[in-house]
């Protein structure tokens, strides 16, 4: 074993798994839509009743996925990594902090700075847009004046004035500035997978290639 800064860590870890995230990922996007379509074919004959089918398989299969099989492989592959490498924690994060910037890079450094006071916040978190290509390309402005909006708005209070969730809404709301429902889903990555994944499984449905 040998010790690595968190930062420099995660490029190791990119390098050593990005295939298999890949694989993961594209399993998730294309073979569990088509395990479930072929489901609804192979246990029923009438084609309502196969897409009835295909339907309940698709949450059966997907709670399986996710409990079963890439949760244990994430963590097989935290664990194997954390055999060879010792995660030193860089720019006075704690392990557990050390730990997400091994998975996350970049955007869990911005993620962490964001969680602190706003009053400590640098220019590098107008950066955060560039973490996810969707709210670069279609909110980056929104989400860049909401930063300087919260950070104006705490410049004008004392340091120990709380910073808290209810806090942050308050001020978004008071400014005409929270995140509507649509930007939220989309600019999550997890529900966005799962949307990519159920648009391949509804242009089965309605091809139907393997009848």
């Amino acid at each position: 074993m040998f010790g690595m800064l968190d930062y420099r860590a995660h490029k190791l870890y990119w390098i050593v798994f990005i295939i298999p995230n890949i694989i993961l990922f594209a399993f998730y996007i294309f073979g569990l839509p088509l395990i479930n379509y072929a489901i609804g074919l192979e246990l029923a004959d009438t084609r309502i009743i196969q897409i009835l089918i295909s339907l309940i398989s698709l949450f059966i299969v997907e709670i399986i996925w996710l409990m079963i099989i890439f949760r244990p492989i994430s963590k097989l592959f935290h664990f194997a990594f954390s055999l060879f490498v010792d995660v030193i924690p860089h720019n006075g994060r704690t392990k557990e902090e050390a730990q997400l910037v091994v998975y996350g890079g970049e955007e869990a450094i911005r993620l962490l700075a964001l969680n602190k006071h706003p009053t400590t916040w640098t220019d590098d978190l107008k950066n955060i847009p560039k973490d996810d290509w969707v709210q670069n390309w279609f909110f980056k402005d929104a989400v860049i004046r909401r930063l300087d909006l919260i950070q104006v708005e705490y410049s004008f209070r004392s340091e120990d004035s709380p910073y808290n969730n209810y806090e942050l809404t308050k001020i978004l709301e008071e400014n005409d500035m929270v995140m509507g429902r649509f930007e939220k889903y989309v600019s999550d990555t997890t529900i966005r997978t799962s949307i990519y994944a159920y648009m391949v499984f509804l242009l089965l449905l309605i091809y139907n290639p393997l009848a």
